[in-house]
């Protein structure tokens, strides 16, 4: 999977969590995925919600045992070099 855009949606920091809808825009479709995690020490919900629908995407088993594997378009690495 080629991913070529990631968008955040329905980004919501209430009740001591981040949560919100992380969309993975790729060569065969789109991916997207319901994250939450704890608020506690988030300097920034947004990258957050990305590393853990990324996280949630590796664990996946056609990824995890190799038999698909995801990377991503320049522009996107260019943006955001964490993502690199």
């Amino acid at each position: 999977m080629h991913i070529t855009q990631i968008e955040v949606s329905d980004l919501n920091t209430a009740k001591g969590e981040a949560r919100g809808f992380v969309s993975f825009h790729c060569d065969q479709g789109n991916v997207q995925m319901h994250c939450s995690i704890p608020k506690e020490g988030l300097k920034n919900p947004r990258l957050a919600l990305i590393s853990e629908a990324l996280r949630q995407l590796a664990r996946m088993p056609e990824y995890r045992t190799g038999r698909r594997t995801f990377s991503f378009d320049t522009s996107i690495r260019d943006a955001d070099p964490m993502l690199a």
